[in-house]
């Protein structure tokens, strides 16, 4: 079996017959094509483990081959050797270099030790296997809207013109994309604005299977099938391992519930976007053939040139994410994971002003833990943190979803009561009280922890003052009055 595959392209006119004899004594299995053309035919047809190119062929040089194989994302990995014939005019100088081949060899070397060139040919197929580098990768290197032949130079530079053309138009597409970015719904309006103008099949599609919401937007034509479209969404979701519900943006008309066409032709392109998550360009048509060479070639160019836009927003939303969680964190206190007193106050603030448009009442808690700085001097300030984590879990226990329940200070708590009159907040509070009356703390070992109590104090929302210190202040005032009046009870302020 051949140890690797070589393309060696040559001028016809002058083939280093001796060169590829002994690339077959090496173990090489080698294609020889006579121009540049012929390379980029061979190469997107049965791919290559590497090129060996003269500079001087009769249609593209061997400088603007190593630089259309070089110069494209995908295939960049496949190296590329080149043969230095011939005179050096000023531009082969530049090119040389910004080709980016991975070795030149001159003329003489490649006369007097074909032995050595071999051994480097070696060298560069084994690194790019190292990097991850097969054969039929590529086959990417273009998505030629027609086939390329040396022999035909008038043809093959009119697809290589088409080619490059598109990958231009695409380049100025993906570029007011990436300007587009936030919010998503202007990012979808651009794509399916952009895209429709230039390309527009019976179904237009973009699915971003990200772990923290999978979503995917389509542009639709009148007259698809509901059928064929559920059927579409159901294979999307199980080729991308969609988690969750995708959450679908359709433009267009819906398909018909009865009837309609079905989808004869599918296209789903897929984009890596490495930690972020999978997406897909999709593309259909009710009609069979109906994605010719050209719309092809455009459809790989965009599949091509959307990944960094599809990477970038990503990875936009999970900075989002990461901001979310953040700003929640903030919102923590982080013994308890019961929200801080900054917090409560700025939720408060939104409550009263809600309250006071709908006209309803809001009720205040506000929970003191009964001597507890003598608790942490008896016991210690590990059992003073038990006694603050369990009564903030039995307040989420005893509390309403609806209600809001925040550390106020470093042994208070407070609750905000949405829809609650005073007489419920006390409800609340006394059973809050007894509550607490009644748990059983454990020092370690078996023995006896400190009994614990708390004083509550009550108040509610007085419509003509929207201050969230005023009920605040209220509820304070009413917790002083239960600590004078012995602790471990229940007061209000009306």
């Amino acid at each position: 079996m051949a140890i690797a595959k070589v393309v060696l392209v040559e001028d016809e006119k002058s083939p280093s017959t001796d060169f590829r004899a002994q690339l077959k004594k090496e173990g090489f299995e080698v294609t020889a094509c006579v121009g540049g053309f012929d390379a980029l035919d061979e190469l997107g047809s049965q791919g290559a483990d590497i090129v060996v190119a003269s500079t001087a062929l009769s249609d593209l040089s061997g400088y603007q081959l190593c630089c259309l194989i070089k110069s494209n994302d995908r295939t960049s990995k496949l190296p590329v050797m080149l043969l230095a014939k011939g005179e050096v005019s000023e531009q082969d100088s530049f090119w040389k270099v910004a080709a980016l081949p991975d070795a030149v060899v001159d003329a003489d070397t490649l006369n007097q030790d074909l032995k050595s060139v071999c051994t480097q040919i070696k060298g560069l197929v084994s690194k790019a296997h190292d990097t991850g580098w097969q054969p039929n990768m590529v086959k990417n290197l273009l998505v030629p809207s027609r086939s390329f032949s040396s022999a035909n130079l008038i043809n093959s530079y009119a697809g290589l013109l088409d080619d490059l053309l598109i990958e231009r138009l695409i380049s100025r597409v993906t570029r007011t994309m990436a300007e587009v970015i936030d919010p998503r719904k202007k990012f979808v309006d651009a794509y399916f604005s952009l895209i429709s103008q230039l390309f527009l099949p019976d179904l237009l599609g973009l699915v971003v299977a990200s772990a923290d919401g999978p979503w995917a937007a389509f542009h639709l034509e009148p007259g698809l099938s509901q059928n064929a479209f559920d059927k579409l969404v159901e294979k999307l979701t199980k080729d991308l391992e969609v988690v969750g519900d995708l959450n679908l943006d359709i433009r267009g008309e819906l398909p018909k519930a009865d009837g309609g066409n079905s989808l004869e032709e599918i296209e789903i392109l897929p984009i890596a976007a490495e930690k972020h998550g999978k997406a897909a360009l999709v593309f259909a048509s009710s009609q069979k053939g109906s994605f010719n060479a050209i719309t092809r070639a455009f459809m790989g160019q965009l599949q091509l040139q959307m990944a960094p836009v599809v990477q970038l927003l990503m990875a936009k939303r999970e900075i989002e994410v990461l901001h979310e969680r953040e700003a929640f964190r903030a919102a923590i206190d982080p013994l308890t994971g019961l929200y801080n007193l900054e917090f409560l106050v700025g939720f408060l603030q939104q409550q009263l002003l809600f309250s006071f448009r709908q006209r309803l009442a809001v009720g205040m808690v506000i929970i003191d833990i009964d001597n507890f700085a003598k608790i942490n001097e008896e016991f210690g300030y590990e059992i003073g943190d038990v006694v603050l984590t369990t009564i903030a879990n039995r307040l989420l226990n005893i509390t309403r979803s609806s209600d809001l329940i925040a550390r106020y200070g470093g042994d208070e708590f407070a609750v905000v009561l949405p829809n609650t009159d005073v007489a419920g907040a006390k409800i609340l509070a006394e059973k809050v009280r007894s509550e607490v009356e009644r748990i059983s703390f454990v020092k370690g070992q078996g023995s006896r922890g400190p009994k614990v109590t708390v004083s509550v104090g009550c108040s509610n929302f007085n419509m003509e003052d929207l201050n969230p210190e005023t009920i605040l202040r209220d509820a304070k005032l009413a917790l002083q009055q239960a600590k004078e009046g012995g602790r471990n009870q229940v007061a209000t302020q009306a």
